[in-house]
């Protein structure tokens, strides 16, 4: 008896580091995260009230909740006033917050208020107070927004898309067509965006140089898109939510940037409503075998096409795929 009380002892350590380590992916959410909420501030739900065929500025906002002060988000998108973020509640969840809540603050370090952007621009967020210099979630890599006037401007991506991205131009947050962005790559014309394509593990290991023996420098979630600099034989060199690294050739789905005239549109809604809390399941594939989130009703997507129930879309820098039925 006396020999297993140690090893009693030593299993109920074990037992109690079980939440510790569950609490690890929060610690990982919000080191990957720049923007932090600057007060405990009300969560929104967006319904919509236009014609999506016609109009795509018509949203009413519901309270649903709270977040409190100092939470790590991201920014997907932005409408008058309103923020639409990706926050963590036992996972991630996406909700609107007014355009005050947010403000820019790197991942590793308090936010600056002043100086250049990491592409030696001068980017600045919001007014007042909250004019932060913007490093962008991208880093160093240099995109250029051709304007419909003709004009360009150096923009920072937020969210990446191969038909639409949230990017930021130095003084509001922007839904583009993918086809207005240009960026230095060695990829052929048809193959400057890939989607990772890992079917039986739900990943592909990202590394340093184009070696299976070669650092690993993280793993990319299967559907994420990528931008694609030099394609190889084997290995192929892309930036992963800005990060630069190298991927096997065929964990990848090359896909053609979209022309701005074949991006059709669509709402995630509940048995026709998008004024509820619901929260609708997306996947990588044509079945609930591999599912990346959830996402309330209300968030615009950028559809493809139908296979049978289900559809093709782009959401929160996804290729992906939801049963048709959550779509108006």
């Amino acid at each position: 008896m006396k020999r297993l009380i140690p090893l009693l002892l030593l299993l109920l350590a074990v037992l109690l580091t079980v939440p510790a380590l569950a609490a690890s992916t929060e610690e990982e959410w919000n080191a990957s995260c720049n923007w932090v909420i600057t007060q405990d501030t009300t969560l929104y739900s967006a319904s919509y009230i236009g014609d999506i065929s016609t109009t795509t500025d018509l949203y009413t906002f519901t309270p649903a909740g709270a977040i409190a002060a100092g939470s790590r988000v991201t920014i997907r998108s932005s409408y008058e006033d309103m923020r639409q973020i990706s926050y963590w509640h036992g996972g991630q969840r996406s909700a609107w917050v007014k355009d005050s809540a947010v403000r820019w603050a790197s991942a590793s370090a308090e936010p600056e208020t002043e100086g250049t952007g990491s592409t030696g621009t001068s980017g600045y967020y919001g007014g007042g107070s909250r004019s932060v210099a913007y490093t962008g979630v991208w880093g160093g890599f240099d995109v250029t927004l051709l304007e419909e006037d003709g004009t360009e401007t150096d923009v920072f991506i937020e969210t990446l898309g191969t038909a639409q991205c949230i990017v930021f131009d130095g003084e509001e947050i922007r839904t583009v067509a993918t086809a207005d962005l240009v960026w230095d790559t060695e990829a052929p014309e048809d193959q400057r965006m890939a989607v990772i394509h890992a079917p039986r593990t739900g990943k592909a290991t990202l590394r340093a140089s184009a070696s299976n023996s070669s650092r690993a420098l993280g793993q990319c979630a299967a559907g994420k898109i990528v931008v694609v600099l030099k394609v190889g034989k084997v290995y192929t060199r892309v930036l992963y939510d800005g990060q630069e690294g190298c991927v096997y050739t065929s964990a990848l789905t090359f896909f053609p940037v979209l022309d701005k005239e074949d991006v059709a549109t669509a709402i995630l809604s509940y048995n026709d409503r998008t004024d509820t809390s619901a929260t609708i399941s997306v996947y990588t594939a044509t079945n609930a075998n591999r599912k990346i989130d959830q996402y309330r009703v209300g968030n615009e997507v950028a559809v493809f096409g139908e296979s049978g129930s289900w559809t093709e879309i782009e959401l929160d820098g996804y290729h992906c795929y939801v049963l048709s039925k959550y779509l108006d």
